[in-house]
């Protein structure tokens, strides 16, 4: 039988909370197993899910080919968040917020094989493609008494959950690894600038070399993602920009270019955030090569073998009196070949939480949406959206179980199931999860 494994469309960072869980697996490609799997141990199933039982501090198992929760559970540490799968899909990375750790489970072995201690609470980790090495941003990781300042990157292996000297890095919070596996691009929630991590050169104290970048003020404004082209040559960085507390940036386009989202033509456009395109060949010298307004990046997808980076977020931080986050939200498929801004649409509302890319329709996530649907299906043939009929809650999870092409999602903290029209489908099974679901991830 053949190990079912998970293709990765995406080459870089994958971040979450601060603005929020940036996942960005596109999951609409797998190879798939088939019949009663022997190295399946435990479950035995041909296809499954896993689902974070934030209360319990445990994975629960979804049987995919018969939407039934079985009874097969996986200790993790405490209030279990998001998973993240290995670059070469045969672990699962599971965030535990209130343990300060991420569990590693082999989806073959079926068994946590390994829980790192961080030292502090994460938003942003990534593994290489063997799984020997993993880097997470830990921004309150102590490194001792003042005048130091917290934070740092952590090095584990996801294998066995053994841990390396930390890299001290103040406040460090997204991080992104390039191809190569050579060097991480980070940025710190307390300022605007760049940083280089040389993980192929070492100081005196035998830690990578931490340089930065030196790029003018103004050009990112609250970073939250980046992501490498193939060849690692160029970083395309997403500036959140005035949702996140920060500012705008003024533009000068092309001539006669639309400034989205009105009609209006004219070569200098503001936008409340944005996508920076920078040439890392030279470190000691970066290079903007492009800069792209959108009306909202708290989230991205890439698809290099399409040049289509995807981004979705809002243009305000409004707030309404019940404390829900109803601004109107957007999404924009920047063409990387391209130097004229994309024409954003306009989604659901809410702080955008995560994008999946299911058979060529983006479903984008999103918290605190008022009485409106968390998730909004994105047609980009149609250029159309449409938000689901029945507004269950926040939106933490959305994956594809390709065997039966239903989309699984979390909403609200409870488990849902749609076809891929955004139609509810219901299981003759239980699929009632006892506590708090937070995230969903087909892994086989």
């Amino acid at each position: 039988m053949k190990q079912a494994t998970l293709i990765l469309a995406l080459l870089g960072a994958i971040v979450l909370a601060g603005c929020g869980n940036g996942d960005t697996t596109n999951q609409s490609t797998f190879n798939n197993g088939s019949g009663d799997q022997p190295f399946k141990p435990t479950t035995h199933l041909s296809h499954r899910s896993l689902v974070t039982n934030y209360y319990a501090g445990d994975l629960q198992v979804m049987d995919a080919t018969q939407d039934r929760l079985t009874t097969f559970t996986f200790g993790t540490g405490s209030q279990p968040t998001y998973m993240q799968s290995s670059p070469d899909g045969t672990l699962t990375l599971v965030n535990n917020t209130g343990a300060n750790s991420i569990s590693s489970f082999n989806n073959n072995l079926e068994a946590v094989k390994a829980t790192i201690s961080l030292g502090g609470l994460t938003q942003s980790f990534v593994t290489s493609v063997s799984n020997k090495v993993g880097f997470a941003a830990v921004p309150n990781y102590s490194n001792g008494n003042p005048p130091n300042l917290p934070g740092a990157i952590a090095r584990f292996n996801p294998t066995d959950g053994s841990l390396n000297t930390a890299i001290p890095l103040a406040n460090v919070t997204y991080i992104a690894m390039d191809p190569a596996e050579k060097h991480l691009l980070a940025f710190s929630g307390t300022d605007d600038i760049a940083r280089w991590v040389d993980l192929t050169t070492l100081d005196v104290n035998g830690l990578p070399v931490v340089s930065t970048l030196n790029f003018p003020t103004g050009t990112f404004s609250h970073a939250v993602a980046a992501f490498f082209s193939t060849d690692s040559t160029k970083a395309y960085i997403l500036s959140c920009g005035v949702e996140c507390g920060g500012v705008g940036l003024t533009l000068t386009l092309p001539a006669n270019t639309t400034c989205a989202p009105t009609s209006s033509i004219s070569t200098s456009c503001t936008y409340p955030a944005w996508v920076t395109e920078v040439d890392v060949t030279n470190p000691a010298a970066p290079a903007i090569v492009n800069q792209w307004g959108v009306l909202g990046a708290r989230r991205g997808l890439i698809d290099l073998t399409a040049n289509k980076l995807y981004v979705t977020g809002s243009n305000t931080t409004l707030i309404d009196s019940g404390g829900n986050n109803v601004q109107d939200g957007y999404f924009s498929a920047i063409n990387l070949t391209a130097s004229t801004p994309p024409t954003p649409i306009l989604i659901g509302n809410g702080a955008k939480t995560l994008i999946r890319n299911i058979n060529g329709v983006f479903w984008v996530g999103s918290m605190n949406c008022g009485v409106q649907s968390c998730i909004t299906l994105v047609n980009l043939s149609t250029s159309t959206a449409t938000t689901l009929s029945a507004a269950n809650g926040n939106a933490t999870g959305i994956s594809l179980s390709v065997n039966s092409g239903e989309v699984y999602t979390i909403e609200g903290g409870e488990f849902f199931i749609y076809d891929q029209q955004g139609n509810p489908i219901s299981s003759q099974y239980n699929t009632d999860i006892k506590g708090q679901a937070y995230d969903v991830l087909y892994i086989d």
